[in-house]
């Protein structure tokens, strides 16, 4: 994971020059040089920004391009499969119309060809963040609201649910680091908390950037997260709670993980979830760090973040 002010040069979208990419590609495929970059740019798989003095630029997007390809090069993809799959993920539809596609299967009654809209779409390299934060957050946002007004069925609404849920257990799996060495995070949602697709997303994002994530699941109970904060002391805990006037659930739990403070300190406790989107002044005030609003990508940089700058919460 790299630094807040790498990360800021990326999330701006600046352009960066060819060194400063082979930096950043380096640190997954520490044999690649300037060579490599331009082989690539030489075999038509690369269409770096130029200077009006013939110096080469790349965006984020040109980086994660790159690193796909390293990734499909080193499980052995020849050049012309690899160039028939960036031709294939450059001509997916965009993160909106993919959700359109994957809800009209859906309601189709075709559920299993939903499902590989989503797979397929990984497969040629879509990034897991743009999965999980532009086409499945979506969809379940317009099913959610679909439910409320009445113009989606409960029987429709727990399909997509639970398509969504293995999807995202699907590609949690397929991205999860092989051999996790960042913070350990426990994560679960608050007793009388269902809805745990979005804790799990983070879940999988947080894995695949080589956390030690526990989760625990919805509707946890506080002594059952006791038990995993003493199995695994966290420098995080991550907690969804739901909205409602009854705060007891979250209230417990935060007062219980402050009196297991460890020898290292008290865990960050981080809250998200209706209850911390809604009311973040009450969150706070009960003494968890709310983490809201900005979509699901940029709640996952904001824990990655805040464990970076300190990775205990206190003392």
């Amino acid at each position: 994971m790299g630094t807040d002010a790498e990360q800021h040069e990326l999330d701006r979208g600046a352009l960066m020059p060819i060194g400063r990419v082979v930096e950043l590609v380096r640190r997954d495929h520490p044999t690649v040089t300037p060579s490599s970059l331009r082989f690539l740019e030489r075999e038509g798989l690369l269409v770096p920004t130029r200077t009006p003095g013939g110096h080469r630029l790349y965006s984020e997007a040109d980086v994660q391009r790159i690193l796909q390809i390293k990734e499909w090069q080193a499980h052995r993809l020849s050049l012309t499969d690899i160039k028939q799959r960036l031709l294939d993920r450059d001509s997916l539809p965009d993160p909106t119309a993919l959700t359109r596609s994957f809800l009209d299967q859906v309601f189709n009654g075709s559920v299993e060809a939903a499902g590989q809209t989503i797979l397929a779409a990984d497969d040629l390299g879509v990034p897991l963040h743009t999965l999980f934060g532009d086409v499945i957050e979506p969809a379940l946002i317009e099913i959610g609201r679909g439910w409320q007004h009445g113009t989606v069925l409960v029987a429709q609404e727990k399909t997509v649910s639970e398509l969504a849920r293995d999807i995202i257990a699907e590609l949690s799996l397929r991205h999860a680091a092989p051999d996790p060495q960042g913070p350990v995070v426990v994560a679960a949602c608050v007793a009388g908390e269902r809805h745990e697709l979005g804790l799990r997303m983070i879940v999988g994002l947080l894995r695949a950037d080589g956390y030690q994530v526990r989760y625990l699941g919805a509707d946890v109970e506080t002594g059952i997260l006791l038990d995993a904060v003493r199995l695994h002391p966290p420098a995080a805990v991550l907690l969804s709670a739901p909205l409602g006037a009854d705060a007891a659930p979250l209230e417990e739990t935060i007062a219980a993980l402050v009196r297991e403070r460890g020898p290292s300190g008290l865990p960050h406790i981080i809250a998200g979830g209706r209850m911390a989107i809604r009311d973040p002044q009450r969150v706070s005030a009960l003494g968890a760090i709310p983490v809201n609003g900005g979509g699901l990508r940029v709640v996952t940089q904001k824990v990655m973040r805040l464990l970076a700058s300190n990775p205990i919460g206190g003392h």
